[in-house]
């Protein structure tokens, strides 16, 4: 049985884990392209995305030479920009048919650019039909120079049952970002952090805290200009002007929504979350929290993998259990010297 471990022992272990197994499938001086920037308002995609430049920039890499979100890719300017360096493909929890827009555009881009190395950054595999996997298998057993970092056992078993690839466990790139400071003094018991998209498996219980998700609020006139500026970057004649404004624009798109949900997360002394990224996070921040699972257990697997030993992180079987836990790790953290917010 594994020990307990302190949060921020962990996060600094997971951290290193990822790392180094990027540092394997990156060879330096060469120029490779990051593709699949999150221009939409889910938080945790958001620290994905920032945690891979973090990652990136520990190693010492400069600045991918291509990026690109699903509105403003192209391929013919991809390869001009990097020949035939890797291409790394944005980790989260895409890689099946439940999100059928990321799998689309990742199959795409292994069909479209056999001569480069591809790499899948650290992803949850789950497939619904048969038909959707085998198409999946087909197309990345063609490719000869694909390697798939997955997020959980649960994942790596299937990837390895399934495809020719190179797979490799990995953590979460949002472990990149490392211990964060809480934003914010706590000044509710619990917060229920619940998805209200098709992976919610659970309803909070009425009355019992305050429920929110991070799927809204990102209106601003940044992120319509991003959506301006994706189909223009394409054009011939005027790409050259519109696409360095719009990779000027995801850094602080990405920020900007990582800290609206860094400040929800703090806004309480212990979480509930169905999110996988509402436990990261929570990590990052040493808030207590309570897991319980989405519709295909995305979260146990990846708490069975790598997260079963730390305090102040448990999971629950229903709602009311969550709950409950919750309840009795908030008042904990009230009689505990309370934490320290910075701006």
């Amino acid at each position: 049985m594994t020990a307990p471990m302190t949060a921020a022992a962990a996060v600094a272990g997971l951290r290193q884990q990822v790392i180094r197994q990027v540092a394997h499938l990156l060879p330096a001086g060469k120029p490779y392209a990051l593709v699949d920037f999150p221009n939409y308002p889910n938080v945790g995609d958001s620290a994905i995305w920032l945690g891979q430049l973090a990652c990136l920039h520990a190693l010492g890499r400069p600045a991918p030479r291509y990026v690109s979100d699903f509105g403003s890719h192209d391929d013919r300017e991809l390869r001009r920009r990097i020949g035939n360096g890797a291409i790394l493909l944005t980790g989260g929890g895409s890689f099946g048919d439940l999100w059928p827009t990321g799998q689309a555009f990742r199959e795409a881009i292994l069909q479209q650019f056999r001569d480069n190395p591809i790499v899948q950054l650290p992803q949850t595999l789950h497939f619904h039909e048969r038909a959707s996997l085998d198409r999946a298998r087909r197309i990345v057993n063609a490719h000869p120079d694909f390697t798939l970092l997955v997020r959980d056992r649960r994942s790596l078993e299937l990837a390895r049952n399934e495809f020719r690839a190179t797979s490799l466990l990995c953590p979460d790139m949002a472990f990149c970002l490392g211990p964060l400071e809480r934003p914010l003094q706590p000044v509710e018991p619990v917060l229920w952090l619940s998805r209200t998209d098709r992976e919610s498996a659970f309803d909070p219980l009425p009355d019992a805290g305050r429920r929110a998700d991070w799927l809204q609020g990102d209106a601003s006139m940044l992120r319509a200009l991003t959506w301006r500026l994706g189909p223009l970057s394409r054009n011939l004649r005027i790409g050259r002007f519109a696409r360095p404004l719009l990779v000027r624009a995801y850094g602080p798109l990405a920020h900007r929504r990582l800290r609206r949900g860094l400040e929800l997360l703090a806004c309480a002394r212990a979480i509930i979350t169905d999110r996988l990224h509402g436990h990261i996070l929570a990590l990052l921040l040493g808030i207590p929290h309570v897991l319980l699972d989405n519709t295909y257990g995305k979260l146990s697997a990846f708490h069975a993998t790598w997260t079963s030993s730390i305090t102040g992180v448990h999971m629950a079987k229903s709602a009311e259990a969550a709950w409950n836990l919750a309840r009795e790790l908030a008042d904990a953290a009230a009689a505990a010297p309370s934490p320290v917010a910075r701006g």
